[in-house]
C-alpha cells in the first residue's frame, strides 16, 4: 500500500510542476509582459529604441526594478494600422524584486495587431522557465523547464491568452503535452482543454500521468484536475477529479481526490473510496491520507482472495513515505479466503474480521518490503471468524469476539500469531458433529500455530489457512479470565443447528491447550449439565474433543430429579435412588462422560465418595451414575479386602396393635459392590453383604433391596422420599437378633411389618438358635420384630409352632 501512495505522490508532484511551473509560468509571464509590450511599443517607436549592429533592445522598469527586456534582430513597423512585426525575438522576464527569478521566451516572429489589440506568435515559441528553488544563475538552471507552444494569441481587451494547438514541455525527469490552453491574466486562472499527459522516468522505469482537463488558479495556489490517472509499472491510480493545493515555495500541501478514487498496486490489490485527502510535507511526501464516503479493498490470486470494506479510513506515513499506521472506521469488514490448503488441496479456509474500528501498525519488512503489518487493534463489537471446509468431513468454524481485539501478526504480516481480547470476550466453536461450544469472559488471550501441519489438530477449533504457507493456522492455546462461562450446545435431531445447552460451566479462569484439547476451569469452577446435574470443584477439565468433564478436588454435585413425561419411564436425570428430591454427592474427583451419559465419582484413600438423598445415603470408593438407563453402581478397588460399599436406607413400619404409631428406622447395608436400577427400583448388593437395623443384623453372600414410594402420611400428603420395601438375602444367610440367631439359604425382610422370613432347602432347612429355647428348625422360620416372636412352619410333622420371647 505504501508503494502505491509513493507512486501517487510522485505523479502529483510532476503534475504540480507541469501545471504551475510550465503553464502558469508561461501564460502568466509571457502573456502579461507581451500585453504591455504590444501596448507600449507602437507609441514609443523611435523614442526609446536604440538601433545597433545587433538589432533593437527595449526595457521596461518600475521603481528601479527591471520588469522585462526585449531584444529583436529586426523590427518592422507598418504605417497603416500601427501593426508591427519582430524577428528573432528574445524576451527576458524578471520575477518580483528580491526573487532573483528570470524566465526566457524566444521565437522567430511575433505580430502585433493594433486594431484588435492582440499579439500573435507566428510558428513555434520556446520558453525556458526557471524551476522551483533556483536563483536564475549558474548550475541552478539545470532545473529549468522547457516549453514549446504554437498559435499563441493574447487579447489585450479581455486579458485572455488562448491556444488551441499542441503544447509540449520537458524538465529533467519528465516530459509532457496538452491540447488547447486558455489563460486569463485578470483572474489568474489557467485552463488546459484536454489530453494532458506527462511521461516520466521512475528509477529507470517509464511512467505516465494523464488528465482529461485541468485548471490552475494562480491566486489561490490550487490546481483542479478532471479524470486524473497515473500509470506506473503495473500500478495505476484514478479519480473523477482532484484538487491540489500548493505552498508558497511551490511544494504540494495536500491533494483532495473525489469520486471513484481507485488505486491499483503492483500486486493487483485495489483500493477504492469516494473521496481521499492526502497531506504532504515540504518534500511533497505523504504525511496522512483520509479516505471517506465508503472504501473497499480487494486482492485476488490463484490461491487466495482478500476483500474488505469500511465507511472511512486514515493512512499515516513515516518520513520515507512508508506506511506507518492505518485506521478504518465504521462497519469494518475484511475477509481472507484460501482456496487450496497445503495438506488438503481441495479444501478451503477463510478468516474474517468485523468491527467498528480497526487500527493497523506497520513496520519495515525484510527482503526490501517497505511496510509490513505488525499488529491490528479492532475496537467496538469486534469479531474474528475462522472457517475451514475440508474436502472430506464436516466444516469447522470458530468465532472470537470482544469489545476489543488486538491481533499480533507473523513476520510477513499475513497471519495472526496471537489474539488478545478485552471486554465481553467470546469464543464460539462449531464442531464436526454439529454441536457448538461457547465460552465468554472479561479478558482473552489466544496463541496460534500458523503452519505446523503435523501438530495435533483441535476438533473444535477451525483451521484458518496462512496466506503465506497455505498451512493450517489453528489455535494452539487460549485463556480467558474474569466471569468465565462455557456453554455446550448439542446438535438437534435434524442436524441443522445446535439444540438446548447440554453443559454450562462457570469459573474465574479458563485455559485451553490444543495438544490435549482440554479446557481447564479454575477459580471456584462449577457446571451444570442443563438438565439435572450441578457440580463444583477446585479444578474442572473439559475435553473439547469428547465433551467429557473431569472435576478434581473437593467435588460437590447435586442431581435434581426432573418430572418424567407421561407414558415414559425415564427423564434422563439419573437414578432416583431414595426418592424424587435432590441427590447430593461429594467426592475427591469425578468424571462425566457426554457420549455414554455416565458420571463417576471417586473417593481418595480412606475418604469415600458419598451420595445422599434425604435420609438415605451411599458411601463407596467409586460411585457411578448412568442416565440411559437410569442406574447406579458402587464399588471399590479390585484388590480391596472386605465390604467397601455402605448404604443407609430408611423404612417405615406399618401401624398395628403392638406399634400403633408409624415407626421409622434405618437399614445399613454393607457389601463389596452395589448395582441399582431405577426402572426396577431394585438394588443388587454382592459380596459379604451385611444389612443391619435396630431389630437385627443380616449376613449373606448377596442381597437384593426393593424400594417403593412411601404411603400417604396422616395429613394426606404424599411424601417424596422412597422407602425400603423389602430385602431378599441369599447364600449362607445369617440373621442375628438379641438372644437368638437364625441361619438359612434365603431370607426375605419386609419393612412394613418388620418380619424376617428365613428359608432353606430340604437338605439344609433354616435353623433358629435361642439362648432360652434352644434350636428350632422347620421349612420356614418367621421372625417378627414387632413382638419378638418366631413362627416355625412346616417340618416332618407339618405342624406350626409359635415361639415367643418375652420383652
Amino acid at each position: 500500500m505504501s508503494l502505491t501512495i509513493a507512486r501517487l505522490r510522485q505523479g502529483i508532484l510532476l503534475l504540480a510542476g507541469v501545471l504551475v511551473a510550465v503553464l502558469s509560468g508561461f501564460f502568466v509571464y509571457a502573456c502579461y509582459r507581451l500585453r504591455h509590450f504590444e501596448k507600449d511599443l507602437p507609441a514609443r517607436l523611435g523614442v526609446n529604441i536604440e538601433q545597433t549592429a545587433n538589432g533593437y533592445t527595449y526595457s521596461q522598469s518600475s521603481k528601479g526594478h527591471t520588469l522585462y527586456t526585449i531584444h529583436a534582430a529586426k523590427l518592422i513597423q507598418y504605417k497603416e494600422g500601427g501593426n508591427a512585426t519582430l524577428h528573432d525575438v528574445a524576451i527576458t522576464l524578471f520575477g518580483p524584486e528580491g526573487s532573483n527569478r528570470t524566465d526566457r521566451i524566444s521565437g522567430s516572429e511575433f505580430n502585433y495587431d493594433a486594431g484588435n489589440q492582440t499579439v500573435s506568435a507566428q510558428g513555434a515559441v520556446s520558453i525556458d522557465l526557471q524551476g522551483f528553488g533556483g536563483d536564475g544563475q549558474g548550475p541552478s538552471r539545470r532545473n529549468d523547464i522547457h516549453v514549446k507552444a504554437n498559435g499563441l494569441v493574447f487579447d489585450q481587451k479581455t486579458g485572455q491568452a488562448d491556444t488551441g494547438q499542441h503544447t509540449e514541455f520537458s524538465f529533467p525527469k519528465a516530459a509532457g503535452s496538452a491540447t488547447g490552453a486558455h489563460y486569463n491574466s485578470k483572474t489568474g486562472v489557467l485552463v488546459l482543454d484536454s489530453q494532458v499527459e506527462i511521461e516520466m522516468d521512475d528509477n529507470g522505469t517509464p511512467a505516465m500521468v494523464h488528465a482529461s482537463h485541468a485548471q490552475v488558479a494562480r491566486d489561490s495556489m490550487q490546481a483542479f484536475l478532471l479524470n486524473p490517472r497515473t500509470d506506473f509499472k503495473a500500478e495505476q491510480g484514478s479519480a473523477d477529479s482532484a484538487i491540489i493545493s500548493f505552498r508558497q515555495d511551490g511544494s504540494i500541501q495536500n491533494v483532495n481526490a473525489q469520486g471513484h478514487v481507485r488505486i491499483v498496486s503492483a500486486n493487483g490489490a485495489v483500493i477504492t473510496a469516494f473521496q481521499s485527502e492526502t497531506q504532504l510535507n515540504q518534500k511533497s511526501q505523504p504525511i496522512q491520507s483520509e479516505m471517506t464516503g465508503g472504501m473497499t479493498f480487494a486482492s485476488t490470486s490463484a490461491d487466495e482472495s482478500m476483500h474488505g470494506t469500511a465507511v472511512s479510513g486514515t493512512l499515516t506515513f513515516a518520513a520515507d513515505a512508508a506506511l506507518k499506521h492505518a485506521q478504518f472506521r465504521d462497519a469494518v469488514s475484511f475477509v481472507d479466503q484460501v482456496f487450496r490448503l497445503a495438506n488438503d488441496p481441495k479444501g478451503t479456509a477463510s478468516r474474517q474480521i468485523q468491527t467498528s474500528k480497526l487500527d493497523v501498525d506497520f513496520v519495515r519488512g525484510a527482503s526490501g518490503q517497505k511496510s509490513v503489518a505488525e499488529k491490528a487493534l479492532a475496537t467496538g463489537d469486534a469479531s474474528v471468524n475462522l472457517h475451514t471446509i475440508p474436502s472430506k468431513g464436516a466444516q469447522q468454524v470458530t468465532t472470537i469476539s470482544g469489545d476489543q481485539l488486538l491481533a499480533l501478526l507473523t513476520a510477513d504480516g499475513k497471519a495472526i500469531r496471537q489474539l488478545n481480547g478485552a471486554g465481553h470476550t467470546k469464543i464460539i466453536d462449531l464442531a464436526k458433529d454439529g454441536s457448538s461450544d461457547t465460552s465468554i469472559g472479561d479478558r482473552l488471550e489466544v496463541a496460534f500455530d500458523a503452519g505446523n501441519a503435523e501438530a495435533p489438530r483441535s476438533r473444535s477449533r477451525a483451521k484458518g489457512e496462512s496466506s503465506q504457507t497455505g498451512q493450517a493456522s489453528r489455535i494452539e492455546t487460549a485463556t480467558q479470565d474474569g466471569h468465565v462461562m462455557l456453554t455446550q450446545m448439542a446438535q438437534t435431531a435434524t442436524g441443522a443447528a445446535a439444540g438446548p445447552a447440554t453443559l454450562t460451566a462457570w469459573a474465574q479462569h479458563a485455559e485451553y491447550h490444543a495438544s490435549d484439547e482440554v479446557l481447564r476451569l479454575t477459580g471456584n469452577p462449577r457446571l451444570t449439565d442443563g438438565q439435572s446435574l450441578q457440580m463444583a470443584a477446585a479444578d474442572i477439565d473439559y475435553h473439547r474433543d469428547s465433551g467429557d468433564a473431569i472435576a478434581v478436588g473437593n467435588v460437590k454435585a447435586t442431581y435434581t430429579q426432573q418430572k418424567k413425561p407421561k407414558g415414559t419411564g425415564s427423564a434422563e436425570s439419573g437414578p432416583a435412588f431414595g426418592g424424587d428430591g435432590p441427590m447430593h454427592i461429594t467426592a475427591d474427583h469425578a468424571l462425566l462422560r457426554r457420549e455414554t451419559k455416565i458420571s463417576t465419582f471417586y473417593g481418595a484413600g480412606a475418604v469415600k465418595a458419598r451420595m445422599w438423598q434425604g435420609a438415605d445415603s451411599i458411601l463407596a470408593p467409586v460411585i457411578e451414575l448412568s442416565r440411559t438407563p437410569e442406574t447406579l453402581k458402587a464399588n471399590g478397588a479390585a484388590d480391596s479386602d472386605g465390604a467397601v460399599v455402605e448404604a443407609n436406607l430408611t423404612s417405615v413400619a406399618t401401624p398395628n396393635r403392638v406399634t400403633p404409631n408409624r415407626k421409622t428406622s434405618v437399614m445399613r447395608v454393607h457389601s463389596r459392590t452395589l448395582f441399582y436400577s431405577d426402572a426396577d427400583r431394585r438394588g443388587d448388593f454382592h459380596g459379604e453383604v451385611t444389612a443391619q437395623n435396630p431389630s437385627g443384623v443380616i449376613h449373606a453372600d448377596d442381597a437384593q433391596i426393593f424400594l417403593t414410594p412411601a404411603a400417604k402420611s396422616n395429613g394426606g400428603q404424599q411424601t417424596t422420599q422412597l422407602q425400603l420395601d423389602r430385602i431378599v438375602a441369599m447364600g449362607d444367610v445369617v440373621l442375628t437378633q438379641p438372644g437368638r440367631k437364625g441361619t438359612g439359604e434365603r431370607l426375605v425382610y419386609t419393612a412394613g411389618d418388620g418380619r424376617y422370613v428365613l428359608t432353606g432347602s430340604p437338605g439344609n432347612p433354616p435353623r433358629a438358635e435361642d439362648a432360652v429355647r434352644g434350636t428350632t428348625t422347620g421349612s420356614t422360620l418367621i421372625f417378627n420384630s414387632q413382638d419378638d416372636s418366631v413362627v416355625v412352619s412346616g417340618g416332618q410333622s407339618g405342624a406350626v409352632t409359635q415361639t415367643r420371647t418375652p420383652k
